[in-house]
């Protein structure tokens, strides 16, 4: 299983431009998910294929999804890490702070899912029901899902929570 990221942030921030350099896939078209495959360069697989007198080398690879702009980030819940390129570094803050707004709706939409499932009475429904009551009062309360203490349900799958790589593409380029 390959490694998976989503490229993110404000539109016109160069997002496309790094999917391209990575994935060498061409751009793709603008306004659409693009989803591409960047190979992890490693000078060490030569070196080890001679050892084991390897017939063929496969790279590690990346998968590689450009989404347009925040609208697509229910796309991006099942990826690994997230590269959000921006064009300050002050711009950073702003969008960790989209994605938490993205978060609570996303909590607020699960609970009113299972709000109507956990009329059947099934414990397990409940018990989400409870948890995800107390994840929304959490966030609203200020707190962000990073650092809530309970479990969060599996299907939250939310994106506070998973590794953010700032990518600053700036005057001097990315």
């Amino acid at each position: 299983m390959a490694l998976e990221v989503g490229i993110v942030g404000p539109q016109g921030s160069g997002k496309t431009s790094l999917f391209t350099a990575l994935t060498k896939a061409g751009g793709g078209e603008y306004g659409k998910t693009n989803v591409g495959v960047a190979p992890i360069a490693d000078d060490r697989l030569q070196q080890l294929a001679q050892v084991v007198k390897a017939r063929k080398i496969t790279p590690a690879t990346i998968r590689v999804q450009d989404i347009p702009g925040s609208a697509a980030f229910g796309e991006l819940r099942q990826v690994d890490a997230l590269l959000v390129v921006v064009r300050a570094p002050e711009d950073v803050e702003e969008f960790k702070l989209e994605l938490l707004v993205a978060d609570r709706d996303h909590v607020e939409r699960r609970l009113e899912r299972v709000e109507k499932q956990a009329k059947s009475g099934d414990p397990k429904v409940r018990a989400e029901l409870d948890e995800l009551k107390k994840v929304l009062a959490h966030v609203d309360a200020g707190g962000g899902l990073a650092d809530y203490q309970g479990a969060l349900p599996g299907e939250l799958e939310p994106l506070t929570t998973k590794p953010l790589i700032a990518i600053v593409n700036g005057p001097q380029g990315i």
